[in-house]
């Protein structure tokens, strides 16, 4: 009785099942334009998207840049549109191929673009499910369209290589940071409405859009990582050095590691250089005559890996603990001088008022109302505490004529 129940079943669904192909959505492979870059300008009120598209044929036998043939790996347009979606739709016209954007690996904004707001960008992709949230985000002071249409070195696909520039960066020296869209919006939708972005330049005398720049040792120029741009709201409004980009960094404990180079004690204009191996930082808000003042400790680590100070015998404890004198007062250093700035910029990129409404929400109550005002009136304090580990294998710097003048 029970099998013949099965069988009945199975003999209604088979019929059902025969009606059912198995793929009736699918998209091939050689039906779509995989993005590995995209960039966003302005054109009056249009936007002027941009795409770095892979040619598949040049990267799967092995030619293009790097395999020393005439070929280039990727290839570069761009469409036009009232809306950022309608620009993209556009692309059909002029395109064999649907753009697929699931690999696309950065998105370059024209400072113009920046300047005139963000929420566009965002819009498109928290809203869309073909749109990765995960891209990294930069801003170049020009065209940004100049900046896809660039080879690089070593790096045969560019959207590639600008994402691990600013990977490596992050993580080596840490003054910009590495902002994903996710990320972008997160911060712009906390209570301190700021945030930072890394710029891309192309330095040297020409472009590096033809293969032919190739040939030699040295190229023209090369796409390398400049300031920081700094986010309020939607809209850019300014931007940070390096150093000053650090110095938020700092305060912000997003420090992996980077190097502090402080001048020898006995003027001779020589140097020494430590390598900041980690860092910790905390935030201790107080109010203070009714104004906002925060103390900023941050703890680092270093080894000295280079010096010229002949003068110093590296294995006496006074002289490392003047070393870590000269670390701490660089590092406050760059931390008044990005604070500082951000001040002026009146943007909160720090964080401080997520920072405020979390330790006082009776007072966040009337300083959200005016948060400029407070963020302005906002002092800051920085300890900062650096221990120097390991100073290497000699407790004197290399000196040539010190030696030959031993063997005498």
């Amino acid at each position: 009785m029970k099998s013949w129940r099965i069988t009945a079943v199975a003999m209604l669904i088979l019929p059902c099942a025969l009606l059912l192909t198995s793929c009736w959505s699918r998209v091939e492979l050689n039906e779509l334009a995989i993005t590995s870059a995209t960039s966003i300008d302005r054109d009056g009120e249009d936007w002027v998207l941009t795409y770095q598209v892979l040619i598949p044929s040049s990267i799967s036998t092995g030619i293009g840049i790097m395999g020393g043939a005439n070929t280039s790996p990727v290839i570069v347009y761009s469409t036009k549109g009232r809306t950022i979606r309608e620009a993209v739709l556009h692309s059909v016209y002029e395109s064999p191929r649907k753009l697929y954007f699931a690999h696309n690996q950065v998105i370059i904004i024209s400072e113009e673009t920046a300047r005139r707001g963000l929420n566009p960008l965002l819009e498109v992709y928290l809203r869309n499910p073909d749109a990765r949230e995960t891209v990294d985000v930069l801003i170049t002071s020009g065209k940004s369209r100049k900046i896809l249409e660039q080879m690089m070195q070593i790096q045969k696909i560019p959207g590639d290589g600008m994402r691990e520039i600013n990977a490596i960066e992050a993580r080596y020296s840490s003054a910009l940071p590495e902002v994903r869209v996710y990320e972008l919006a997160m911060d712009l939708a906390s209570d301190s409405a700021s945030a930072l972005l890394p710029e891309i330049t192309l330095s040297g005398s020409k472009d590096t859009s033809k293969l032919s720049d190739f040939e030699n040792t040295t190229l023209p120029s090369k796409l390398r990582l400049g300031r920081a741009a700094v986010i309020k709201k939607d809209k850019m409004v300014g931007w940070l050095s390096r150093k000053e980009a650090l110095g938020v960094a700092y305060m912000k404990d997003t420090v992996k590691s980077s190097i502090v180079t402080i001048a020898c004690p006995d003027g001779s204009g020589n140097h020494s250089t430590i390598s900041i191996q980690s860092s910790s930082s905390e935030q201790k808000p107080s109010i203070i005559e009714g104004n906002l003042s925060v103390k900023v400790n941050v703890k680092a680590r270093g080894e000295l890996v280079q010096t010229d100070c002949h003068s110093q015998d590296l294995y006496k404890p006074e002289v490392i603990k003047q070393m870590e004198n000269a670390a701490e007062k660089e590092i406050t250093g760059f931390i008044m001088s990005g604070w500082q700035s951000l001040q002026k910029l009146n943007a909160d990129a720090v964080g401080f008022a997520d920072l405020a409404h979390r330790t006082y929400r009776k007072e966040w109550r009337s300083w959200q109302k005016d948060w400029d005002a407070v963020f302005a009136r906002i002092q800051i304090k920085p300890v900062v505490r650096v221990t120097l580990s390991n100073v290497g294998l000699s407790n004197q710097p290399m000196n040539v004529e010190k030696l030959n003048e031993g063997k005498k």
